[in-house]
Protein backbone atom coordinates (compact mmCIF):
# COMPACT_ATOMS: atom_id res chain seq x y z
CA UNK A 1 0.00 0.00 0.00
CA UNK A 2 1.44 3.59 -0.67
CA UNK A 3 2.29 5.43 2.41
CA UNK A 4 0.43 8.65 2.74
CA UNK A 5 2.65 11.82 3.56
CA UNK A 6 1.70 14.97 5.13
CA UNK A 7 3.13 17.94 4.66
CA UNK A 8 2.91 20.50 7.37
CA UNK A 9 -0.27 22.62 7.78
CA UNK A 10 -1.87 21.32 4.69
CA UNK A 11 -5.30 19.34 5.84
CA UNK A 12 -6.20 16.00 3.74
CA UNK A 13 -9.38 14.27 3.60
CA UNK A 14 -9.55 10.60 4.52
CA UNK A 15 -11.65 7.88 5.33
CA UNK A 16 -10.41 4.92 6.57
CA UNK A 17 -11.80 1.07 6.41
CA UNK A 18 -11.21 -0.16 9.99
CA UNK A 19 -11.36 2.34 13.03
CA UNK A 20 -8.82 0.13 15.21
CA UNK A 21 -5.87 0.17 13.26
CA UNK A 22 -2.77 -1.75 13.63
CA UNK A 23 -0.17 -0.77 16.52
CA UNK A 24 3.17 -1.20 15.01
CA UNK A 25 5.37 0.02 17.42
CA UNK A 26 5.13 3.61 18.15
CA UNK A 27 2.44 4.24 14.86
CA UNK A 28 -1.22 2.68 14.52
CA UNK A 29 -1.53 1.47 10.92
CA UNK A 30 -4.81 2.11 8.93
CA UNK A 31 -6.59 1.21 5.33
CA UNK A 32 -7.66 4.11 3.44
CA UNK A 33 -10.86 3.40 1.34
CA UNK A 34 -8.36 4.03 -1.43
CA UNK A 35 -6.49 1.35 -0.63
CA UNK A 36 -3.71 3.69 0.66
CA UNK A 37 -1.53 3.45 4.13
CA UNK A 38 -2.17 6.04 6.95
CA UNK A 39 0.24 5.93 9.55
CA UNK A 40 -0.15 8.15 12.81
CA UNK A 41 1.95 8.64 15.90
CA UNK A 42 -0.04 6.98 18.73
CA UNK A 43 -0.68 10.19 20.26
CA UNK A 44 -2.24 10.85 17.14
CA UNK A 45 -4.28 7.89 16.75
CA UNK A 46 -5.50 8.68 20.08
CA UNK A 47 -6.88 11.74 19.25
CA UNK A 48 -8.54 9.98 16.03
CA UNK A 49 -10.13 7.62 17.94
CA UNK A 50 -11.95 10.28 20.20
CA UNK A 51 -13.41 11.30 16.93
CA UNK A 52 -14.74 8.42 16.66
CA UNK A 53 -14.91 8.06 12.97
CA UNK A 54 -16.93 4.96 11.33
CA UNK A 55 -15.58 3.45 8.17
CA UNK A 56 -15.38 5.03 5.16
CA UNK A 57 -16.64 8.67 6.94
CA UNK A 58 -14.50 11.11 5.41
CA UNK A 59 -12.53 13.67 7.58
CA UNK A 60 -9.66 15.53 7.95
CA UNK A 61 -6.39 15.28 8.73
CA UNK A 62 -3.86 17.96 9.54
CA UNK A 63 -0.36 18.09 10.84
CA UNK A 64 0.11 21.52 12.49
CA UNK A 65 3.43 22.66 12.94
CA UNK A 66 4.75 25.79 13.27
CA UNK A 67 8.15 25.57 13.58
CA UNK A 68 10.20 22.79 12.05
CA UNK A 69 12.47 22.80 15.16
CA UNK A 70 9.13 21.82 17.54
CA UNK A 71 7.08 18.85 17.74
CA UNK A 72 3.74 18.97 15.25
CA UNK A 73 0.44 18.42 16.64
CA UNK A 74 -2.00 16.24 15.06
CA UNK A 75 -5.88 17.97 14.18
CA UNK A 76 -9.12 16.02 13.17
CA UNK A 77 -12.26 16.94 12.26
CA UNK A 78 -15.42 15.62 10.57
CA UNK A 79 -15.99 17.27 7.44
CA UNK A 80 -19.01 19.12 6.27
CA UNK A 81 -20.89 16.12 4.14
CA UNK A 82 -19.60 13.77 6.98
CA UNK A 83 -21.33 16.58 9.43
CA UNK A 84 -24.45 16.41 7.81
CA UNK A 85 -24.76 12.67 7.38
CA UNK A 86 -24.43 11.99 11.06
CA UNK A 87 -27.25 14.64 11.84
CA UNK A 88 -29.23 12.84 9.11
CA UNK A 89 -28.69 9.90 10.91
CA UNK A 90 -29.39 10.72 14.37
CA UNK A 91 -32.44 12.78 13.23
CA UNK A 92 -33.78 9.26 11.74
CA UNK A 93 -33.06 7.40 14.78
CA UNK A 94 -34.60 10.40 16.93
CA UNK A 95 -37.49 9.78 14.25
CA UNK A 96 -37.77 6.16 15.18
CA UNK A 97 -37.58 6.33 19.01
CA UNK A 98 -40.18 8.87 18.81
CA UNK A 99 -42.79 6.29 16.33
CA UNK A 100 -42.04 3.67 18.87
CA UNK A 101 -42.91 5.75 22.23
CA UNK A 102 -45.68 8.09 20.65
CA UNK A 103 -48.66 5.94 21.82
CA UNK A 104 -47.46 5.69 25.14
CA UNK A 105 -46.35 9.30 25.37
CA UNK A 106 -49.93 10.30 24.05
CA UNK A 107 -51.78 8.34 26.02
CA UNK A 108 -49.96 9.67 28.82
CA UNK A 109 -50.55 13.35 28.13
CA UNK A 110 -54.39 12.56 27.89
CA UNK A 111 -54.61 11.38 31.01
CA UNK A 112 -52.83 14.62 32.52
CA UNK A 113 -55.43 16.52 31.11
CA UNK A 114 -58.41 14.68 32.50
CA UNK A 115 -60.12 16.34 35.08
CA UNK A 116 -58.50 15.38 38.47
CA UNK A 117 -61.03 13.98 40.09
CA UNK A 118 -61.35 11.58 37.66
CA UNK A 119 -57.74 10.56 38.25
CA UNK A 120 -57.70 11.24 42.06
CA UNK A 121 -61.23 9.74 43.46
CA UNK A 122 -59.82 6.39 43.92
CA UNK A 123 -56.84 8.10 46.06
CA UNK A 124 -58.60 10.28 48.18
CA UNK A 125 -61.73 7.26 48.92
CA UNK A 126 -59.10 5.75 51.40
CA UNK A 127 -59.18 8.80 53.30
CA UNK A 128 -62.66 9.32 53.70
CA UNK A 129 -63.07 5.68 54.85
CA UNK A 130 -61.99 7.20 58.79
CA UNK A 131 -65.48 9.17 59.09
CA UNK A 132 -65.10 10.46 62.01
CA UNK A 133 -61.88 9.75 63.48
CA UNK A 134 -62.89 7.28 65.15
CA UNK A 135 -62.20 4.63 62.20
CA UNK A 136 -65.84 3.74 62.84
CA UNK A 137 -69.00 3.45 61.37
CA UNK A 138 -68.55 5.36 57.64
CA UNK A 139 -71.48 8.15 57.82
CA UNK A 140 -73.88 7.46 54.30
CA UNK A 141 -73.25 10.85 53.36
CA UNK A 142 -69.71 10.41 52.91
CA UNK A 143 -70.28 6.48 51.45
CA UNK A 144 -72.40 8.49 48.56
CA UNK A 145 -69.70 11.00 48.13
CA UNK A 146 -67.05 8.60 47.75
CA UNK A 147 -69.17 6.59 45.12
CA UNK A 148 -69.75 9.64 42.53
CA UNK A 149 -66.99 9.93 40.05
CA UNK A 150 -66.97 12.49 37.47
CA UNK A 151 -66.02 11.21 34.08
CA UNK A 152 -65.77 12.78 30.47
CA UNK A 153 -68.77 11.91 27.87
CA UNK A 154 -67.61 9.99 25.25
CA UNK A 155 -68.14 12.05 22.07
CA UNK A 156 -66.35 14.73 23.93
CA UNK A 157 -63.28 12.65 24.90
CA UNK A 158 -63.18 11.36 21.16
CA UNK A 159 -63.39 14.92 20.05
CA UNK A 160 -60.68 16.08 22.38
CA UNK A 161 -57.91 13.02 21.65
CA UNK A 162 -58.41 12.57 17.89
CA UNK A 163 -57.87 17.11 18.22
CA UNK A 164 -54.62 16.13 20.50
CA UNK A 165 -53.23 12.97 18.29
CA UNK A 166 -53.54 15.36 14.95
CA UNK A 167 -51.65 18.18 16.51
CA UNK A 168 -48.79 16.05 18.49
CA UNK A 169 -48.29 14.15 14.98
CA UNK A 170 -48.33 16.80 12.52
CA UNK A 171 -46.19 19.02 15.04
CA UNK A 172 -43.78 15.90 15.01
CA UNK A 173 -43.02 16.22 10.96
CA UNK A 174 -44.45 12.55 11.40
CA UNK A 175 -46.03 11.46 7.64
CA UNK A 176 -48.48 8.60 9.27
CA UNK A 177 -51.15 6.75 7.36
CA UNK A 178 -54.88 7.75 8.19
CA UNK A 179 -55.40 4.48 9.08
CA UNK A 180 -52.14 4.25 11.84
CA UNK A 181 -53.96 7.61 12.97
CA UNK A 182 -56.86 5.98 13.26
CA UNK A 183 -55.19 3.16 14.96
CA UNK A 184 -53.82 5.58 17.57
CA UNK A 185 -56.63 6.98 18.57
CA UNK A 186 -58.42 4.16 18.55
CA UNK A 187 -55.48 2.91 21.47
CA UNK A 188 -55.60 5.93 23.25
CA UNK A 189 -59.27 6.10 23.76
CA UNK A 190 -59.75 2.10 24.67
CA UNK A 191 -56.42 2.99 27.46
CA UNK A 192 -58.85 5.80 28.83
CA UNK A 193 -61.99 3.64 29.17
CA UNK A 194 -60.26 0.95 30.81
CA UNK A 195 -59.02 3.45 33.11
CA UNK A 196 -62.69 4.28 33.84
CA UNK A 197 -61.86 7.98 32.24
CA UNK A 198 -64.52 7.86 30.05
CA UNK A 199 -68.89 8.03 30.58
CA UNK A 200 -71.91 7.98 28.50
CA UNK A 201 -72.26 9.97 25.01
CA UNK A 202 -73.43 13.43 25.81
CA UNK A 203 -76.93 14.22 23.93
Amino acid sequence: MTPIHFKPNEPQVLSIKETSGIIDGFNVLYETADGKLLSLPRPAAIKLNELDPEPGEEFSATKIQANPKQPSEWVFALTAHSEKLRAEKEAESLAAATRRDLPGQLHASVLRQMPKSAKSSQQEAPEGQKGTGTYGPVPQVAYAGRQKRETIPYNVAFREIVSFVTKELNGSGEQWSEQSRQDLVSTVLISSAKAGLLGVWER
